[in-house]
């Protein structure tokens, strides 16, 4: 029988893990499954304890930032990952066939079906960095968001009292006024471009922000990243926008290309910020590469 280690995010969904502690700690004495629980208590401290973990089974208990940082800690091991969502947006297990629901995710974490997904990489750079300092490389489950997604992810860590797809609203209204928008330089499918962009989002999962489905058509075991540029926007087109976003048909807006490609380099003279799975992994950079890692990580599945 397998060993299941839960790492638990005491602020993840505003608090929300934390009541989960209890009612899964009943619910794994009452299946007789073999279990460890640990909580984290800094940023990082969920990727060291997935490494350090002894278990077949790491069960991130969650959002999709978690999700990353236990992903982050299984890369190159033989461990699998299981989920209990427990985030403000829960994004990925979109792409996992994981509900929200407690009873029903537990479930599909003891049927144990595998699925070897891909993961991406993002490592940021800043202009006038030290060139004797290797920025740091991340890897990624779901997505990473390039300009105002990053801007509005950004916010929402500074968002009280809300969660999901009110919170990623809320934090849109209050970046909206002040976001300018940056020229971007990038390449995709064999091809240097350049515009002045909203913003420009890499989906190895279909959802971000709490139910905008930015990269609609993206697969989690393709090999490939689905990217989705956006160009500059007026508030009010971006409002309508927002509205085609959420079910995922915007593809055929004036100004909106969905690309498909093994990665994508982008730079900007103006700074930006860079968020991967929800997280902000950079601050004011001017550049940053992505890439793909193909059928590199074991996660159980609904």
């Amino acid at each position: 029988m397998s060993h299941y280690t839960f790492i638990v995010n005491p602020a993840a969904g505003r608090g929300d893990a934390t009541k989960l502690v209890r009612r899964l700690r009943g619910a794994l004495r009452e299946r007789g499954i073999d279990h460890t629980i640990v909580l984290t208590a800094a940023p990082g401290d969920a990727t060291t304890k997935a490494r350090e973990s002894a278990s077949d089974v790491v069960v991130a208990v969650g959002g999709d930032g978690t999700i990353n940082e236990v992903a982050n800690g299984l890369v190159g091991s033989s461990k699998a990952l299981g989920i209990i969502p427990a985030g403000s947006g829960n994004d990925f297990i979109k792409s996992c066939g994981i509900p929200e629901d407690f009873e029903q995710a537990l479930a599909i974490l003891c049927a144990g079906k595998r699925r070897r997904i891909d993961l991406g990489t993002v490592q940021c750079t800043k202009d006038g960095a030290n060139g004797s300092e290797q920025p740091e490389v991340r890897c990624f489950v779901n997505g990473v968001g390039i300009g105002f997604d990053a801007a509005v992810a950004a916010r929402t860590q500074e968002i009280r009292h809300v969660s999901g797809t009110a919170l990623y609203l809320l934090a849109v209204f209050q970046t909206l006024g002040r976001y300018s928008f940056p020229t971007f330089t990038y390449k995709v499918d064999h091809t240097i471009r350049e515009s002045k962009n909203l913003l420009i989002a890499v989906g190895n999962g279909r959802c971000a922000g709490g139910g905008f489905y930015l990269t609609p058509d993206a697969v989690i075991d393709d090999g490939w990243l689905d990217i989705c540029v956006i160009e500059e926007k007026s508030v009010p087109q971006i409002l309508r926008l927002m509205s085609r976003v959420m079910k995922g048909k915007h593809g055929d807006i004036p100004g909106v290309t969905i690309f498909r490609d093994t990665g994508l380099v982008a730079s900007a003279r103006e700074p930006f910020h860079v968020h991967a799975d929800g997280e902000i992994v950079g601050r004011n950079v001017n550049r940053v590469d992505i890439g793909i890692m193909k059928a590199c990580l074991d996660v159980v599945v609904g």
